[in-house]
């Protein structure tokens, strides 16, 4: 079953597998938290795809800047995460470097607790 969706109001986010799956690794990933913001990586918009099928995981992050320090550490958490929420799994994480990071994939409500977005 393939299914797309948009996630906490940022950019859509490509969504494929088993729905049971698909909301428990959320689930987990939503635990995983940007240390620079302490946001989690689900609002922040660093998740690019999650693929589910045939006993594999695909993870694909977003950088969130040209040279982030704590990005292999987030990484790091995330790949633990899906291990967690799927522990007979085989997890393929990547960062896709073409799409770029900005404070408009992060949700509506982290965008206003953290003072991006001004009110009219």
């Amino acid at each position: 079953m393939r299914t797309t969706t948009t996630v906490t109001e940022g950019p859509e986010l490509l969504l494929e597998g088993p729905v049971e799956a698909l909301l428990r690794s959320l689930d987990a990933l939503r635990a995983v938290c940007d240390p620079g913001l302490g946001a989690s990586i689900v609002e922040l918009g660093l998740i690019e795809s999650l693929r589910l099928r045939n006993g594999e995981a695909e993870l694909r992050l977003v950088v969130p800047g040209a040279v982030c320090p704590l990005s292999d550490l987030t990484a790091d958490d995330a790949f633990r995460a899906i291990q967690r929420a799927l522990p007979d799994t085989d997890i393929y994480l990547s960062h896709d470097h073409a799409v770029e990071w900005s404070p408009g994939r992060a949700s509506a409500a982290l965008r206003r607790r953290l003072g991006w977005v001004t009110e009219d």
